[in-house]
């Protein structure tokens, strides 16, 4: 949140994807091109769908010829000139609010810029989000973050991919009267303040990376968590158990949890406002950008030995660091952490949010989806991953995201051809083509 200024006004609000752009420069790094969206990209996709369309014998002027999957009911925008073009979601309630809030924006990011009606219908479903109802295929797409499990899998009817299409920072708040943001926190400091084992905020776990900082007066420190199912606790406990090996065997680590000490909130409004009231408080949730304001930030420690605070540009960093793991390379984000990164001033601890597709749309939906929708659906997806993310997801992640989408099917033939050219610090555009 901007600093009042004196007078009690704000300063004007700086563009989200401006401000990173000028810590990343600030921090010496080069990041790779941004795509840019001209008109003659947009209408190209355009008359590439239409001709998709036509193709299938279906009529021009974007008419959904789909059938409603039972028991949705489409809650469409308004759209003059044109009928809507609509997908289908399921969001985990893990992600919360202010994660479907986003997905509702891009939708209606990519719909001006391209000049159609693109719209979703979006249910939230409690866990992870993939059964039910997208086993059931009442969902075109499952807004997730973590990959199905086991069981999961043999109740899912046809192969599923998982793209990677964001990244957010898991913040650690406090309320220390007297001490500002900034207080070190190691993975071990946090692990044993969490499993009960420091219980004091001038513990020497806390104290030695703490040189200068008065925290012998310190209230009583109390931990506290989400008490629901949540991707910032999964984030949270996986960090835990990356620094105390005895912490996922016997509390667990992703969900569920169970949390050795310390009282329980039900919502990150709950988190913030309790920790803002409560001396000698700690606790945790991710962020869209800015740390919430009324408490203290912790900065955590890295494998390097620094400490970073949880900004997109470090966050980005530790991201990055890990691209060449083979997590990224193979596509398997459930061995992804990043804990191991190893750059210095890399945020160790962030949520990482995946959509999961069947891989062949045309056959898992029998014919309840068009060639059409699913071509506005990846596109839809590739949006996600670059067009409109504050904090971009590296290039080695998109990539990983234009491979998988390259490889979906509609009744075994492949939907759409996207370009993915990484170019550091060059200048110009980069096209996506279907």
């Amino acid at each position: 949140m901007a600093d009042v200024l004196a007078g009690g006004s704000e300063p004007p609000a700086e563009d989200p994807e401006a401000t990173f752009a000028r810590q990343a420069t600030a921090a010496g790094i080069v990041l790779p091109r941004k795509r840019r969206w001209d008109p003659w990209t947009a209408a190209a996709i355009v008359v590439v769908l239409i001709l998709v369309t036509a193709g299938l014998g279906e009529v021009t002027g974007w008419v959904n010829l789909r059938e409603t999957p039972a028991g949705w009911s489409y809650q469409s925008q308004s759209c003059s000139g044109t009928s809507n073009v609509h997908a289908v979601g399921t969001v985990s309630a893990a992600l919360g609010p202010a994660y479907t809030e986003w997905l509702d924006s891009v939708a209606s990011s990519m719909a001006k810029t391209v000049g159609q009606c693109f719209d979703l219908d979006l249910a939230t479903t409690s866990g992870d989000g993939y059964v039910p109802p997208l086993g059931a295929t009442g969902s075109e797409f499952a807004a997730t973050y973590a990959l199905p499990s086991s069981s999961e899998s043999h109740s899912i009817p046809y192969p599923l991919a998982t793209i990677p299409v964001s990244l957010n920072a898991v913040a650690v708040i406090y309320n220390l009267p007297g001490v500002g943001s900034g207080v070190n926190l190691s993975a071990a400091a946090l692990s044993g303040i969490y499993n009960g084992s420091v219980t004091t905020w001038n513990s020497p776990l806390i104290a030695s990376t703490n040189p200068g900082v008065n925290l012998a007066s310190a209230p009583a420190l109390v931990p506290y968590h989400d008490v629901n199912t949540s991707a910032s606790s999964a984030a949270f406990t996986g960090f835990l158990a990356s620094a105390n090996p005895s912490w996922a065997p016997r509390d667990g680590a992703g969900s569920p949890v169970e949390w050795p000490v310390g009282p329980g909130v039900s919502s990150d409004s709950a988190m913030v406002a309790t920790v803002a009231a409560t001396p000698g408080a700690i606790g945790y949730l991710e962020i869209f950008g800015t740390p919430p304001a009324g408490v203290g930030v912790a900065n955590l420690e890295d494998r390097a030995g620094d400490f970073a605070g949880p900004s997109d540009v470090d966050t980005w960093v530790a991201a990055e660091s890990v691209s060449n793991s083979s997590a990224v390379v193979t596509g398997n984000w459930s061995e992804l952490s990043l804990a191991s990164s190893p750059a210095v001033d890399s945020y160790p601890l962030a949520v990482f949010s995946y959509v999961a597709l069947y891989t062949d749309l045309g056959i898992a939906f029998g014919g309840a989806l068009s060639l059409t929708n699913a071509s506005w659906l990846l596109g839809y997806v590739y949006w996600l991953t670059a067009e409109v993310s504050v904090a971009p997801l590296p290039p080695a992640y998109e990539t990983a995201a234009v491979n998988v989408l390259n490889n979906e099917t509609f009744d075994g033939t492949k939907i759409m051809n996207l370009e993915n050219e990484q170019t550091e610090g060059s200048e110009g555009g980069e096209t996506g083509e279907f």
